[in-house]
């Protein structure tokens, strides 16, 4: 095997969850993309661009090399999965990832990596015993990481730092376990697919599963062609982030022109109007009073600027 393994598959994004035979579905996680690389003498954990994340997730990488003398048959392997912080079998903390990556002191990543440990999540055999398998197709692959776990059950414990991500034959099960914990989705894979390293691909489908909240609109920044939205906390408004994606050209210059015959001040950068108009928003999650990845859904002209507060919105999670 070569140093740094192979760019992992990406899937597609999409809308609908596949119906159709030949399908399989497993929790998408919010988490790392992470490469394992296996081999008897040591663990290395390689982020989707190759930066080795072994300082950053040690309990991982120990608990890996502890587990090394029970596979040894299994040795040299490759695995793909994710690394995360879960809260729920279903739903994993992205804030408590983020703040582990920004960690530069080893001392402070031991503290954290004993008081809220992550896991290492596999879904994907791409190499074992020396062999590169990723022409196989995905239900192959899949008995021998079965395989894998199998000779480890055993030894794995229930919070374990290395777990398997399992698949569902249909999708209904597993989506209203994700709805209910507000986790990220679904991921969706044909059983037939090969492993292709580094493509973007349509065998494999990503669903998310969004929440929504109704924001009132504070600002335009003309510069980056985003619109800033907030909601009231206590009676004062708070910013919650700002959105692009999702309004249609011709909704969004109707959105400026209006803006602009209303503004409160503008400047070489923004203009900036008094809480007026409200829009529904789709977002990942609130970390921090700030909405992941933001989209328009629609304009909400029912609904009046003062009923757009923090409470309502968390209160719908």
């Amino acid at each position: 095997m070569s140093s740094i393994p192979f760019k992992p598959m990406l899937p597609s994004l999409t809308d609908d969850i596949p119906a159709s035979e030949g399908w399989i579905y497993e929790t998408k996680y919010d988490g790392y993309r992470c490469i394992a690389k296996w081999t008897e003498n040591e663990v290395e954990l390689y982020s989707r661009n190759g930066h080795s994340l072994n300082s950053v997730f040690p309990e991982v990488v120990d608990r890996l090399r502890a587990l090394s003398p029970c596979i040894r048959s299994f040795l040299p392997l490759v695995l793909d999965g994710e690394l995360c912080i879960l809260q729920s079998p279903y739903k994993a903390s992205f804030g408590s990832l983020q703040k582990r990556g920004r960690l530069k002191s080893r001392e402070k990543i031991d503290h954290v990596s004993q008081q809220t440990p992550s896991t290492y999540l596999a879904f994907d055999m791409v190499h074992i015993r020396g062999e590169t398998i990723t022409h196989k197709p995905l239900s192959e692959r899949k008995k021998v990481l079965d395989a894998l776990f199998g000779t480890l059950s055993d030894q794995l414990t229930e919070n374990d730092r290395l777990a398997l991500v399992n698949s569902f034959i249909e999708s209904g099960q597993l989506w209203s376990h994700i709805k209910e914990e507000n986790g990220e989705g679904i991921i969706a894979k044909m059983t037939s697919s090969t492993y292709d390293p580094g493509i973007r691909t349509k065998k494999w489908l990503k669903i998310k599963n969004p929440q929504k909240g109704v924001f009132f609109i504070t600002a335009y920044e003309k510069t980056n062609g985003f619109f800033h939205v907030a909601a009231l906390q206590e009676g004062k408004p708070v910013l919650a982030g700002l959105f692009s994606n999702g309004i249609s050209p011709a909704e969004r210059e109707s959105l400026i022109q209006v803006l602009k015959k209303n503004k409160a001040a503008e400047n070489a950068r923004f203009i900036t109007v008094a809480p007026s108009i409200c829009v529904e928003l789709e977002y990942l999650e609130i970390y921090k009073n700030q909405l992941r990845h933001p989209r328009f859904v629609t304009f909400r002209f029912d609904v009046s600027w003062e009923d757009c507060t923090w409470e309502r919105i968390v209160s719908r999670k």
